[in-house]
Parts: C-alpha cells; sequence; structure tokens
C-alpha cells in the first residue's frame, strides 16, 4: 500500500492542477442516448412494466449491496463503508429523498451518474460507484431502473462524508482518473443467446469483474478479466472457465450457487452474502443460467472432485482437524447435508490463496438463512484457540488433502491473513 500510494500521489496531484479543470465535468456527461420513453406520456400498464423491469436491474445490477444502511431499515438509505487503500468510501443515499437522496435526480441525471460516473452539478463519483463496468448498461434498463427508485419510500438520512487521504480527497482528480480509465464503449447490444445475456449480466449490471478482476498500481481494473483479486480482507476467486472446471464446478452446481447460496463446493461468505441476499436469488432460472453459460464458454463442466493428496500429510495437521473439524465435516470431509459443508470437494482449500481459509477458520461463519429455504448451522471461530503454528498445520492439512496444493503456509502467512479479518465481511 504505501508502494501504491508513493506512486499515485503525484500522478494525482498533478492531475489535480492540470486536468481537474479541464475534465470536472466529465466526459461524456453531455451527450447521452436519448430517453427509451416519453415519461409524461406513459400509461399505468407501461409505467407498471417498466417498473418490474426496474426492480429487476435493481436486483441484478446489485444496488443494495453498497447503498444499504447498516443500521437496517433501507436497502437504499446508504452508510455501509467500503475500505481501499485510499480510504474508506461510504454508500450513498439513492432514495427518492428531496433533501439527502436523488429524488430531484431525472432519468438523464441518473443515467449520467451510473454509466459516465457523472452526478447532477458535475460531481464526478468515485469509482466505487462501478461505472467502469455499468457503463455499457442499456438506456432503457437505466430508464427502467429510474422509475422503481423513484417509488421507492424516501429516507431523509444524511450521507456519510467519505474518509479518504489526500489527495484522493480532491474529487475532481478523480477526472484525471477518467480520462485514462473510463470505459468509451457504446451501450451493449444484448443478443438473445443464453451466453450474450450472460455477459451483459456479468460484466454489465452484474459488475462481477468489479471484484474478481485484479487492479493495476492506479486501482483500475486490469486487462485478465475474472482472473481472481484480493479485496476488502477476501480473496475473489478466478472464475474463468478453465479454472472453473479445475475446481469441479458444474453447470448445475453454479447455478444452485447463485441461486440457494450453497453447493458442494461450498457455501456464500464474506462479500459473496450480500450479493445472495440482495441479488443473484431474486433472479430467475434463465438469468442464473445465461450466467453460467457465459462463465462456462461453452464447456461441459464435469462436476466436484476429490484432488489427490499432495506430499506427506501433517500428524499435527490431521490430529487437529479430527479433534475441531472431523465431528461436524466428518473424517472423510464429507459433511453433514444442510447443515455443515463438504471438504473434500470444497474450493476454499483449492484457491491459490489461502486467507479465505485461514479466516474461515479463524473468524467462524454465523448461522443463517441462505436462500429458498436453505440454511447453514453456526461454525465456531477458533482464532483464539489456534496459535499461528497451528493454524498453519491444519490450513496446510486441509490445503494437502483436498485442495491440491503444498503445504507451504506458514505461520508468517497465517498472521497476515488474521490481520485482515473482519466479521463485518462475513
Amino acid at each position: 500500500m504505501t508502494r501504491l500510494l508513493r506512486i499515485l500521489a503525484p500522478l494525482a496531484v498533478i492531475g489535480i492542477v492540470v486536468l481537474g479543470t479541464v475534465y470536472l465535468i466529465g466526459r461524456g456527461s453531455g451527450d447521452i442516448p436519448p430517453a427509451s420513453v416519453d415519461f409524461s406520456s406513459l400509461s399505468g400498464d407501461d409505467r407498471q412494466e417498466m417498473f418490474d423491469r426496474g426492480e429487476w436491474v435493481a436486483h441484478a445490477s446489485d444496488c443494495a449491496a453498497c447503498h444499504t444502511d447498516p443500521a437496517g431499515g433501507s436497502d437504499l438509505a446508504g452508510g455501509l463503508p467500503m475500505e481501499t487503500p485510499m480510504g474508506t468510501i461510504y454508500g450513498t443515499n439513492i432514495t427518492p429523498s428531496k433533501d439527502h437522496g436523488i429524488g430531484g435526480w431525472s432519468a438523464d441525471d441518473l443515467y449520467r451518474a451510473v454509466a459516465w460516473g457523472v452526478a447532477p452539478g458535475g460531481k464526478n463519483l468515485y469509482p466505487a460507484m462501478p461505472y467502469p463496468s455499468y457503463h455499457r448498461i442499456t438506456r432503457a434498463d437505466s430508464d427502467a431502473l429510474w422509475v422503481w427508485l423513484m417509488a421507492q419510500r424516501p429516507v431523509d438520512k444524511p450521507n456519510q462524508p467519505n474518509g479518504l487521504i489526500f489527495p484522493f480527497n480532491v474529487r475532481p482528480g478523480v477526472a484525471l482518473w477518467n480520462a485514462f480509465f473510463r470505459p468509451d464503449a457504446e451501450p451493449a447490444q444484448v443478443g438473445d443467446s443464453p451466453a450474450e445475456q450472460g455477459e451483459y449480466l456479468v460484466n454489465v449490471l452484474g459488475h462481477c469483474g468489479e471484484c474478481h478482476t485484479p487492479r493495476n498500481l492506479a486501482y483500475a481494473l486490469s486487462d485478465d478479466h475474472l482472473a481472481g483479486e484480493v479485496i476488502e480482507g477476501a480473496y475473489a476467486p478466478d472464475l474463468r472457465a478453465d479454472a472453473l472446471a479445475r475446481r469441479g464446478w458444474s453447470q448445475d452446481d453454479l447455478v444452485s450457487f447463485l441461486h440457494r447460496g450453497l453447493s458442494p463446493q461450498g457455501v456464500m461468505t464474506f462479500g459473496m452474502f450480500p450479493v445472495l441476499s440482495h441479488s443473484t436469488s431474486h433472479l430467475p432460472d434463465e438469468d442464473l443460467t445465461a450466467i453460467t453459460a457465459y462463465l462456462t464458454a461453452g464447456q461441459t463442466l464435469t462436476g466436484p472432485q476429490t484432488a489427490d493428496p499432495v506430499g506427506v500429510l501433517s500428524s499435527e495437521g490431521a490430529a487437529l482437524y479430527i479433534g475441531l473439524c472431523a465431528g461436524c465435516h466428518g473424517t472423510d470431509g464429507a459433511g453433514q447435508p444442510h447443515s455443515s459443508v463438504r471438504l473434500d470437494v470444497n474450493t476454499t482449500a483449492m484457491f491459490r490463496e489461502p486467507l479465505n481459509l485461514i479466516r474461515v477458520i479463524a473468524e467462524g461463519i454465523p448461522g443463517r438463512d441462505l436462500a429458498h429455504g436453505e440454511r447453514m448451522q453456526a461454525m465456531p471461530a477458533f482464532d483464539q484457540m489456534l496459535s499461528d503454528q497451528e493454524m498453519a498445520d491444519l490450513v496446510n492439512y486441509l490445503r494437502q488433502r483436498w485442495g491440491g496444493h503444498e503445504g507451504d503456509v506458514t505461520p508468517d502467512v497465517v498472521e497476515s491473513a488474521r490481520a485482515k479479518g473482519d466479521t463485518r465481511h462475513q
């Protein structure tokens, strides 16, 4: 992080001084596609159709995951903190409140904000709002979202000021970032095939790449699309077709995971649990099938598979597993249906990064409802029970026995992973 800031700070300062004024209003904030309908002449049936489409867009684009009120009461009133290397950004109030929300916005205003990252008055939004992905949203979907948002309950809750460090707290500097990294692509033309519809859902509305794509030194998305990234203290895994195949996914398992939050390969935790709650569990089967068709790129995935053990399994790790884990997960890692997940085909042990596995063992997982009647029992936290060396022994045992990895996790790796721990993300 220190190296990143050392590189970015001079660049940002230069951008603020030289280009900030030029790009203050932002490229593309004037020339936008015309509205998809004449809102003044919408009939009741047409408005209801747009409302229904807008509700679908809100779920597919997962608005609530960032704009929900962490204190409860509204999925759109804002206040949720998002941690970045530059400081904390808080989700804003997007209810139709006139004083604190977007009640005064037009459909054009919403499109500029969503697709270009420019709010009314030429205010540049920080790219924590994923306009680099939303940039290709169709005008019809943006308009439908506006109809739905304006019909929601207004919440007069002030927005939380961001906690960014200098120079990233100087908002005109975002214009320089936009000049280099904001896309110029036209709105998507969504075809009829499942893979084309899945591409729109994954890359535009679902903005999956915002977490699952590595970022460059300027914290912009790299060209290594969906190759996996550590973000907000957890590893968002590689979603490319070959990686999914190596980890033993099938098309049906992917649909089940997105629909219910559970499959033989694991259960949704960390940043994916809110995605399940607010987004994927609300999508119809044809959307989930389309997402899967795009991610698998036409391959036929074989389904759950157990990796061959690697190296000599640690007797210390085996003893810890029997003592702490086998009571729920079984000595063979088969788990218990609808209660404790399988470990023999669990992809968390297969990730190249041990971060998530360490954090789950250290912090546990609360018992909770998933979706569509699925529920998982609580997993206890073992953080205070295990030393860094014992945690390394247990993690290496799991990764060697079922993950296909060498036993190369050291106590230093465990210590670093524990430092990233934050139960807020679970």
